[in-house]
């Protein structure tokens, strides 16, 4: 199976770095990868044409076995990889978002937004990464639905929208992405953590999960009653459906059932899922601070009240797509549907907002990526 080369001795390969494992299955080998099952390696594992070939050869073409030795080598190396890159500044990155729909027609009733960080906008770019983001999504949205909301110490009432511990999501097995029709019963036992050091290894970046929230229903987690629904919406700027550099949720009060319902309940759906999206939009676009003008609790002397409110306050912004403020176009709906409808929460995240660009050495960054390959 093997032979020893004459052109180029171990000792001599040895003495520029090389391992003794990859010297003896690169340079000696006398198997041949299976070009049929070098394509379908590295279409499923997604690693180099180089690690694929190691693989085949070093198990005489049984893929399993290959296979089974890539994921673990990828965990080793991962690992490892992900521990030097650690230190580095990841600002870069996406916010990722995913809705999922309830018994009731109206709309989306639960929702999730994470922030997932890398060093370059090019990876962030990257489809692997893009996917990886929104799976975390929806490994998100999937635990909040058995986590306590956190009620607040002056109040009796629980934020909709609530954090959810990044130690419990990071040790949670990764979900598929919500695109596939993957069942339960077929998911992988790879947690987030390690599914994050795989990929540090496919993308050779630091790659960090910096926060997560969920819509969560504080009384008893029932999104809705026979006369009141707990709708959310959800918009991201940029990429795909699911991801993007800004990404924002809100979550409504529908109160009372759309007169319309009866006659065409589609109508009625529609109507209040185009706000829920447009409303997103908004806190995307607009940036509020406020829901409503009573949860300011004070304005900095020399700013104008008034043009403080309209900038800051959703409900008294001017609507994006026009018809007057957001009030006014609410109003107009409540009317025409004969619902009443609340604001109750919102989100609104950034990409890297917060995380400051150490100054370090260029040049020895450089050489420090450069060592890891």
């Amino acid at each position: 199976m093997f032979r020893v080369s004459q052109k180029l001795p171990l000792a001599f390969l040895s003495s520029f770095g090389f391992p003794s494992s990859t010297i003896a299955y690169r340079f000696y080998t006398t198997v041949k990868p299976n070009l049929k099952l070098l394509q379908q390696l590295r279409q499923e594992t997604q690693v180099s044409i180089t690690k694929a070939k190691e693989a085949l050869t070093k198990h005489d073409n049984d893929y399993d076995v290959a296979l089974s030795w890539i994921l673990e080598d990828s965990k080793t190396s991962g690992v490892a990889k992900a521990e030097k890159l650690k230190g580095r500044v990841a600002k870069e990155g996406l916010i990722g978002i995913v809705l999922t729909k309830g018994k009731e027609v109206m709309g989306n009733t639960r929702g999730a937004i994470v922030e997932v960080n890398c060093e370059t906008d090019f990876v962030s770019r990257n489809t692997l990464f893009q996917q990886f983001v929104t799976q975390i999504a929806s490994t998100s949205l999937l635990l909040s639905s058995d986590i306590a909301p956190i009620y607040s110490s002056s109040s009796n009432s629980a934020p909709f929208i609530q954090s959810i511990p990044l130690s419990l999501l990071q040790s949670s097995p990764l979900l598929p992405h919500p695109s596939t029709s993957s069942s339960f019963a077929n998911l992988s036992l790879t947690t987030i953590q390690e599914s994050i050091s795989e990929l540090v290894t496919k993308l050779g970046e630091n790659i960090s999960l910096r926060r997560a929230e969920a819509v969560m229903f504080p009384d008893n987690n029932e999104s809705s009653n026979e006369n009141s629904y707990i709708l959310t919406g959800g918009y991201v700027h940029g990429d795909d459906s699911y991801t993007g550099r800004i990404g924002g949720l809100v979550v409504i009060k529908l109160l009372g059932r759309p007169a319309k319902q009866n006659q065409n309940s589609l109508y009625s759906s529609e109507h209040i899922a185009k706000l829920l999206r447009n409303l997103s939009r908004q806190v995307v676009g607009f940036n509020p601070k406020y829901i409503s003008k009573n949860d300011i609790k004070a304005i900095q002397d020399g700013i104008n009240r008034d043009d403080y409110i309209k900038e800051n306050v959703l409900l008294n912004q001017d609507f994006l797509i026009g018809g007057g403020s957001v009030k006014d176009v609410i109003g107009k709906i409540e009317k025409e549907l004969g619902v009443a409808i609340e604001i109750i929460d919102f989100r609104r995240w950034e990409r890297g907002e917060g995380i400051k660009k150490s100054e370090g050495d260029f040049a020895k960054e450089v050489m420090n990526q450069a060592s890891l390959f």
